[in-house]
């Protein structure tokens, strides 16, 4: 028994959507769980991994705001029935593989039948966050399990100290100082900044190719055994020195977004991307993803295909 990836979800920001992360994340939920054939209460486990919240909200957690949006088992569970268990799992662009690692444990032992990983970026608005970065986004991936030879084979991630930038040397002088995000309190309201290093998408990209490589080396596979790589922040610098680091064409690697990054849905709108292009049509794809922290990870999926 293993965990597959029924259905992905994206949806971009238009209109008042692109204001609200959660309404994002409603959306992208909603397309996901329909394209898996599946209605909301079929979902055993809900995870949010956007760290975004519409006016920098702190309480509750948007995990149970969207399962009640999207009409997931909303009342208290009945005897009998399964009910739905959401929370939010926030570790930046590693969120979503993060959260993809909470749920192959549940769906492994069998607790649940299918889960759901949400992921949105938007401006918190009303000027609570100047400059903003990042473009409004919203990406959810459909779990299940079944018997077969596809599904996730293993994740790796690691957690280390300040990065190297493949050319300008040390990305940072300290471990939360290439991308950093935080909230205070100013002029009566929770602001919202966030900072990044001009160098850190390309040192971050470096160590992603080491993790992704030594989680290869676990299961006693090269690059040259992986059909498909699905990497997150979608940026030229990260995707140039991951495919250098791994060794590969950069092409391999995807394409970079044009306009502003898409930052923690963006595993999920490369994962769509990678499918509705049929690049999983091999045998093993792996999903890699680097960040703040700085964290890196990768999982490793085999699609079950000749």
């Amino acid at each position: 028994m293993a965990t597959i990836i029924e259905s992905v979800g994206v949806v971009g920001g238009r209109g008042r959507r692109a204001r609200s992360a959660r309404k994002l994340a409603d959306a992208a939920a909603e397309r996901a769980i329909d394209r898996a054939g599946l209605v909301a209460d079929d979902i055993g486990l809900l995870l949010n991994a956007g760290i975004y919240r519409d006016g920098n909200l702190g309480e509750p957690a948007l995990a149970a705001l969207i399962q009640e949006d999207i009409g997931a088992h909303p009342e208290d569970p009945h005897d009998g029935d399964h009910g739905t268990f959401s929370f939010d799992v926030a570790n930046g662009t590693c969120g979503m593989l993060t959260a993809l690692q909470v749920a192959d444990g549940f769906l492994r032992a069998g607790t649940i039948d299918h889960a759901l990983i949400v992921a949105s970026d938007a401006d918190p608005g009303r000027h609570m966050a100047p400059d903003f970065p990042f473009a409004a986004s919203g990406a959810a991936i459909v779990c299940g399990r079944a018997d077969g030879p596809e599904g996730i084979a293993g994740f790796r991630f690691a957690h280390g100290p300040p990065l190297v930038s493949p050319t300008a040397g040390p990305a940072t002088s300290g471990p939360d100082e290439g991308l950093r995000g935080t909230v205070a309190f100013e002029r009566g309201r929770n602001r919202l900044t966030i900072v990044q290093a001009p160098d850190f998408d390309a040192a971050a990209g470096a160590w992603a190719g080491e993790v992704a490589t030594a989680l290869l080396g676990d299961h006693g596979l090269t690059v040259d055994d992986v059909d498909a790589i699905v990497a997150n922040p979608l940026t030229p610098p990260f995707l140039d020195a991951l495919a250098d680091a791994l060794g590969v064409d950069r092409a391999r690697v995807g394409t970079a977004l044009e306009g502003p990054p898409v930052h923690t849905a963006g595993l999920g709108v490369a994962l769509a991307a990678a499918t509705e292009g049929a690049a999983l049509g091999g045998r093993w794809a792996l999903l890699v993803s680097a960040g703040a922290g700085p964290t890196a990870g990768a999982a490793l999926v085999r699609t079950g295909r000749r």
